[in-house]
């Protein structure tokens, strides 16, 4: 039962994110909004709902005492991020209540009217954005790589865990951690922003303009893949690097390269939309290629698995407009590749 205080708190978080999006619904629907956070606080809810499922899925012969030694470092951790950012928060809201300098100071509006007055749309801007999330993704096979090693030195099998148990384990508690984070800023922001630090205005200045009404990529972006934690290796190394990884690419060649508007009034084009579906079925290829000892599978199931990702993440990138591709690209991607390797 180590599990329950992680999950009750993202299934917490799915409560507050309904209330949230309820309260504020005519404005979500205006600015079109509304679907995306709904699917977002589900993803908490999915969230919620796996995480006593994810450690010891792809790993039958981890021990109870094993699995609850890792839940109960998750669930503490989780616990000390919530407390250390509710004492911040309670304690700017005492702050600013007393001051109305500082209260004027953290105007959310005033703020995000600076922002975009400074917004800067070009190459070195969106770079800077694609390369931190690429880094984020890269720190996973990071993570595999340490795995495997403690591995074959014997030292996993000494504490009762495996490579897939001990790096799975690490990116979640990693990946919730931020997650919780990320959420309780969000939150923050949208409804009383002067509960966040002064430091937080800094955080926030690599926010893109559509974002200033609703929650960062970032939350999506991590909830998304939590599903394929479930999956064979390879496919959650796949996801994790197409959504980062073919969405840099596409963006890189879009803005340096890119004359040919991909539809009318778009601000894709036809060499991004290329250098996306191309590098997502590279990426295929070769992930599932080198991991092929944690995905038995024949060259031809590898390359119908990278054409349906392919396919899939092109249709995401024409047709997507009020759903966020840090959603779509990971869920529907992922799946396919998911579905073929079952077949």
């Amino acid at each position: 039962m180590y599990y329950l205080p992680t999950s009750i708190i993202f299934i917490g978080y799915f409560i507050l994110t309904l209330i949230y999006i309820y309260r504020n619904r005519k404005i979500k629907i205006e600015k079109h909004l509304l679907l995306n956070e709904i699917i977002i606080a589900f993803l908490f809810l999915l969230a919620g709902v796996l995480f006593p499922f994810l450690y010891q899925h792809n790993s039958p012969n981890l021990s109870q005492n094993s699995l609850d030694n890792l839940w109960l470092i998750t669930s503490t951790i989780i616990m000390l991020d919530m407390s250390f950012w509710m004492i911040i928060l309670l304690y700017n809201r005492r702050l600013s209540k007393h001051n109305p300098e500082i209260m004027a100071e953290r105007d959310y509006k005033k703020y995000c009217e600076e922002l975009n007055e400074n917004w800067v749309d070009d190459l070195r801007s969106e770079l800077g954005r694609k390369v931190l999330h690429l880094f984020a993704g890269l720190i996973i096979f990071f993570f595999w790589t340490i795995g495997l090693i403690l591995d074959d030195l014997g030292i996993l099998g000494q504490i009762g865990l495996d490579n897939y148990s001990f790096t799975f384990w690490i990116i979640t508690t990693i990946g919730f951690g931020l997650v919780v984070m990320f959420h309780i800023g969000d939150l923050t922001r949208l409804n009383k922003f002067y509960m966040l630090p002064k430091w937080s205005k800094t955080a926030y200045k690599s926010m893109r303009p559509d974002e200033y009404g609703t929650f960062t990529a970032a939350t999506p972006l991590v909830l998304s893949f939590i599903p394929f934690i479930l999956a064979p290796f390879p496919i959650f190394g796949s996801v994790v690097l197409i959504t980062v990884g073919a969405d840099t690419a596409a963006c890189i060649i879009g803005k340096k390269f890119g004359k040919h508007p991909l539809k009318k009034n778009s601000n894709k084009t036809v060499e991004g939309f290329i250098a996306g579906g191309v590098s997502t079925f590279i990426i295929v290829l070769l992930i599932a290629t080198l991991y092929h000892p944690w995905m038995s599978i024949s060259i031809q199931q590898i390359i119908i698995m990278g054409i349906v990702a392919t396919l899939l993440f092109l249709l995401i990138d024409a047709f997507t407009k009020n759903i966020s591709d840090n959603i779509l690209n990971p869920l529907l991607t992922g799946f396919g590749m998911w579905i073929i390797f079952l077949l």
